[in-house]
């Protein structure tokens, strides 16, 4: 499965909108705040044009908190689907602040090899 940066994967996100994606990123894993970051820090956009909002879809699954707040400022991997925003946002996530939402499978901590 290939690997994106955040600003990657938004930047393609017509064409790999729907398609299963490895993203790596800065995970923030707060309240109204579930989301990666590009890395590295530099080349990140104001605001959040370079954030991804994370989700696990609807039904019976979630975060395991105590593993994302201790990953919480890590650079991690994240599989899973990446989506664009309702037609009607504009946006995604809380309050529809960033420009696409990733659906996802797997959470890892990411290794100076990945």
């Amino acid at each position: 499965m290939p690997t994106y940066s955040v600003n990657e994967a938004i930047e393609s996100l017509e064409w790999l909108a729907g398609k299963d994606i490895t993203v790596r990123g800065l995970l923030s894993f707060q309240f109204e705040n579930v989301s990666l970051s590009h890395v590295p820090l530099a080349d990140q956009a104001p605001g959040y044009a370079s954030s991804i909002w994370l989700s696990v879809g609807s039904g019976s699954l979630s975060f395991d908190e105590r593993i994302c707040e201790r990953l919480h400022g890590k650079v991690v991997l994240v599989e899973g689907t990446l989506q664009g925003p309702a037609p009607n946002l504009g946006g995604c996530g809380h309050f529809s602040l960033w420009p696409a939402e990733f659906v996802a499978r797997t959470l890892e901590r990411a290794t100076t090899d990945n």
